[in-house]
Order: C-alpha cells, then sequence, then structure tokens
C-alpha cells in the first residue's frame, strides 16, 4: 500500500467530462504528475444537454507538488471552489501585469465576480483577463494601461474546455493519420452542408498555393455565392492571384497548361508594377484594369480581407498591412465573429490565426502535409481537424458539391 500523502486538496469539474475524454485526461495528469485521487462523488450525465459532475480529492507528498497538480488540472476545467470570488490586481505599468497573471486558454472561460459567474469576451489563448466597464475580457500583455484591473491566480475561474458530440461527424477520423481520398470526399461533403445551412460565419485563410493549384475560380464561387465573411492572407496571394488575372500566370507558369512561358518569371514584378500604377487594388478595380480573381471578388462583394506582411514580401502590395502588431489587431478583428474557419494550404498563417482563435470556432486546416495540422495542435489549436489533400483539388470538389 502507498504511503499516505500528508497534503490534500478537493477540486470540481462539470461539464461534459466524460465525452471528450476529459475524465480520463483528469486522473492520467494526476498519476503522471506523482498524485493520488479519490473521487468522492460522480453524477454522470446521459445526454449531450445533461453534463457530469465529479468532485476529486487531490493527494500529493508536497505543497509544491499539490499546487502544481491543481494548476495543471484548472486547464482542463476543474476548480478549488465554485463560490470564490477572482482575485484583481492593478496593471503596475503600461504594458506590465501583475507578475501573478492568469495566462488564458483557448477554451470558453468564466470568472466569478459580485456572486456571480460573468463570460470572458474576446477569448483566446496566451493573452491575460482585465476588466472592462465591469466587463472581462482577453487582451494581450502590450495593451494593458497602468492600473488596469488584471485577473491573477487561479481562483474564481472557471475554464469550460470544448465537447466532442456523441453523434461523431465525419471530423472524427479525418482528425487521424494521412486521409485516403474517399475521406477527402467524405469531408468535403460535410463542409459543404455547414456551408450551406448558413449557421457559419465562415473566414478563409489562404496561402498562394491556392492560386498555383488552380484553386481561384472556386474559391471566387464561395466567394461569389455568400459561403466567405473575411479572408485573410499574405501579401503573395493577392500578387499571385492579380498575376493570373492578367497574364494568365502563376510565378510564370501558364495556369492552363501547367507550361512556363517566356519571360513568365518577372510577371508578379509586373502585377505589383501595374497595381501601383494606380495606387492600390481597389482603384485597379474601379478603372477596370483588373476585372477578374479573388481580390476582385472580394471588393465586389464587399468582403473584408486583410493582407499581412513578412520580410519575403516583393512590393509589397499598397494593401499589405507591414506593422506586425497592425497585422494582428486587423486579424482578431474579422475573426471575433467567425464561427468556423477554413485554413488553405499555408502553415505560418494558419497557425497566427490558430492562437487567436477560440476552441469553439470549428477550425478546418487543408493541406497536402499532414504536418501542419500536427504543428496547429502542437500550439494549442487542438479543435483543428485536418483534411490532407491538395488544396486546388478540395476547393474544385467543394465548389462542385455547393453546385449539385
Amino acid at each position: 500500500m502507498a504511503n499516505k500523502a500528508l497534503y490534500s486538496q478537493e477540486v470540481y469539474a462539470e461539464g461534459h467530462l466524460v465525452d471528450s475524454g476529459v475524465m480520463s485526461t483528469i486522473l492520467d495528469l494526476i498519476i503522471r504528475s506523482g498524485g493520488q485521487f479519490n473521487i468522492k462523488s460522480f453524477e454522470m450525465g446521459h445526454t449531450n444537454v445533461d453534463k457530469t459532475r465529479t468532485t476529486i480529492e487531490i493527494s500529493a507528498s508536497t505543497p509544491m507538488l499539490l499546487e502544481h497538480i491543481i494548476s495543471q488540472l484548472h486547464l482542463h476545467g476543474c476548480m478549488i471552489k465554485e463560490d470564490v470570488a477572482v482575485s484583481l490586481k492593478p496593471a503596475p505599468r503600461n504594458s506590465v501585469a501583475p507578475d501573478d497573471f492568469y495566462s488564458t486558454t483557448n477554451h470558453t472561460t468564466e470568472i466569478r465576480l459580485n456572486g456571480g459567474w460573468h463570460r470572458v469576451r474576446n477569448q483566446r489563448m496566451d493573452a491575460v483577463i482585465m476588466m472592462d466597464n465591469g466587463k472581462p475580457r482577453c487582451v494581450k500583455i502590450r495593451d494593458l494601461q497602468k492600473g488596469m484591473p488584471v485577473v491573477t491566480g487561479i481562483s474564481g475561474i472557471r475554464v469550460i474546455p470544448e465537447f466532442k458530440e456523441r453523434n461523431r461527424s465525419v471530423f472524427e477520423f479525418m482528425s487521424g493519420d494521412v486521409s485516403s481520398e474517399k475521406k477527402v470526399e467524405l469531408a468535403v461533403g460535410e463542409v459543404a452542408a455547414m456551408l450551406e445551412s448558413k449557421k457559419y460565419r465562415t473566414v478563409i485563410v489562404a496561402g498562394p498555393v491556392v492560386v498555383h493549384t488552380g484553386g481561384s475560380d472556386s474559391l471566387c464561387y464561395l466567394i461569389e455565392n455568400d459561403c466567405v465573411q473575411g479572408l485573410l492572407s499574405g501579401n503573395a496571394l493577392a500578387v499571385h492571384d492579380i498575376e493570373q488575372a492578367l497574364y494568365g500566370t502563376s510565378l510564370g507558369i501558364n495556369t492552363k497548361t501547367g507550361r512556363p512561358v517566356e519571360e513568365g518569371h518577372k510577371n508578379h514584378m509586373r502585377a505589383i508594377n501595374e497595381v501601383f500604377k494606380y495606387g492600390n487594388i481597389k482603384n485597379m478595380i474601379a478603372k477596370n484594369a483588373l476585372t477578374s480573381g479573388i481580390m476582385f471578388t472580394l471588393c465586389r462583394k464587399r468582403i473584408p480581407f486583410v493582407l499581412a506582411g513578412s520580410l519575403r514580401d516583393d512590393g509589397p502590395l499598397p494593401e499589405t498591412i507591414n506593422d506586425m502588431v497592425e497585422a494582428q489587431a486587423a486579424y482578431a478583428r474579422i475573426l471575433r465573429k467567425a464561427d468556423m474557419v477554413i485554413m488553405l494550404s499555408t502553415m505560418l498563417h494558419s497557425i497566427a490565426t490558430g492562437n487567436m482563435l477560440p476552441s469553439k470556432v470549428r477550425t478546418i486546416c487543408v493541406d497536402i502535409n499532414p504536418s501542419v495540422v500536427t504543428k496547429l495542435a502542437d500550439r494549442g489549436s487542438a479543435q483543428a481537424v485536418g483534411i490532407v489533400t491538395d488544396v486546388g483539388l478540395f476547393l474544385n470538389l467543394l465548389a462542385r458539391k455547393l453546385r449539385r
């Protein structure tokens, strides 16, 4: 028999603990961390609506180990006491949080204040919670102003992990290893059904591979038919989209024949030059100098978009935001109302976007490289579902499904 631990603490959790595997994660974490547990009560939920409730006594050999275990369990929805108010401390200086600030997850979070629970707004990972006119919201540390009340510690904070429904969808088996074409067809059908339902405010995160692989027309079809409410990308997507619209090439390759054209290597630079002639993309469209393509369709439909710059950019185009803090804020504004995000073959922009999303947002990552989905999950976007296929093929299949 193991020696009885000297230090113990009861924690409480409720939610879809069994459906989402949270219960087994909690118990496994306690054991792996060197602690012991005793389940004091367990009330099982029986439907998708019912919640499971449990009280667990955690025991550990030292106070430090016990504190470590409880802090880890907190990320999975465990609380010490349900009726303890949250702790607030003022920010000591601009862009500086109190030393014991609470660092957020991407899961739905509530804080207890004035005897009630309050939902935190603008939920995202790696932020702090501050009180804004009596309402809690997530902000980056850099946005703190001296004296702002900041949530500290873990008392009075309730994390609500996302749950998986009992009626598992096709995405359950899409999230595993490399998908077969049959699974891709099924996943495309599911995405098409969600877009057709009009229940999801959908944001597209796209890389220039969309143009290179022949997916432009299909993406334009989605935009035209009100399936897209925002687009996030970098300078390259717009450059190669305009190159294709003006010269029929992408990176100097004819997009219809797949063959290089003479002096095609400079076509993307010619495209940038043409945009600068007119001042920006919108002026170019107004003068009928740009009459097709993704950027044309976005502007004509008045769909908001953000182009975030990087060190590699040629030009960049006038619309490209080169201040990274400003670009992050612009991304966040468009993502704030998103219910679904479809990431199309752009690892860096996908990971950056994932860091801004609450876990409740449907996140679909389409890439020929399966490691992109893995990297998303490793960086906290565990809700991301991977469809491993050529992005042009995916878009063409999706547009075909929607046309039917």
